[in-house]
């Protein structure tokens, strides 16, 4: 009687192909994934150890959303960063920045309509502002008027939050000679009556306890640096006679008077 043949060992379970070629298809899957995407090896450790079941504090992948929204180290969202220089200053408390000075005073000028009386220039780490004589002292006068404090009410009230922002203020008093003709003042008058006016003004200024003193320095000029040629006229005159204030920010270069002269006039 013949033997019947024994069944050959060896190969194994049929689903076993099955799962082996699920497994081979997963790493090309993941291999594919990882050459086409830029990987952030934290977060690749994270989600390597998911897999593997270990646990840690980081328990999320945090990815932003929304791919227009620029974000930077400190986490703070810049996508509108470029509108920030464009924005409007209406009240002082929103004076938080040394830029948001000018666009405060920028604003206030224009909404009161002093355009007239006060002029007003952005430089780079100083906001020059001109104010005509009428605004602070009658004539040959010194003494400030109420309509003077209110203004510098405004000024020192918008740079309430940004005193350390700040590295000087410099207040810069002039007058205009009586006639073109004629010599010039009496040096004497001349030269104290714009010293005395920067003088009351940066005292204004300091007794508001706002800033330290240190920072606040006066200079007198006289009647010698125009504005404009002096010619007789009233209308010179009155534009002559002016103080003007020059707020340095702080860590930047200080210029002199006649360099923004310069700067303003292109």
């Amino acid at each position: 009687m013949a033997k019947k043949k024994k069944k050959e060992e060896g190969g194994g379970p049929n689903w076993l192909d099955t799962y082996a070629d699920m497994v081979t298809l997963l790493l090309t899957f993941f291999v594919l994934l990882f050459s086409i995407s830029s990987v952030d090896a934290q977060k690749w450790e994270i989600l390597v150890r998911s897999f593997s079941g270990e646990q840690n504090s980081e328990s999320q992948v945090i990815v932003n959303p929304d791919p227009s929204q620029k974000e930077d180290p400190s986490g703070v969202n810049t996508a509108d960063d470029e509108n920030v220089s464009d924005k409007t200053v209406t009240n002082p408390d929103e004076v938080l920045q040394f830029e948001d000075l000018y666009k405060y005073l920028e604003n206030y000028i224009e909404e009161n309509h002093l355009e007239g009386d006060i002029s007003l220039y952005n430089g780079d780490g100083y906001t020059f502002i001109i104010f005509r004589n009428n605004i602070f002292f009658d004539g040959d006068s010194s003494v400030l008027k109420p309509e003077g404090r209110q203004i510098l009410d405004i000024f020192t009230g918008a740079i309430v939050h940004i005193t350390d922002k700040i590295g000087k203020i410099s207040v810069e008093g002039h007058t205009a000679r009586a006639n073109s003709a004629s010599k010039p003042n009496t040096v004497s008058t001349d030269r104290r009556l714009s010293s005395d006016r920067a003088v009351n003004v940066l005292c204004y200024i300091q007794e508001k306890n706002l800033i330290d003193p240190s920072k606040l320095v006066s200079t007198g000029h006289g009647e010698f640096k125009p504005i404009v040629p002096h010619d007789g006229t009233e209308a010179t005159r009155q534009k002559n006679r002016r103080v003007e204030l020059c707020v340095f920010e702080s860590g930047k270069d200080e210029m002199t008077l006649d360099q923004i002269y310069a700067e303003i006039n292109g």
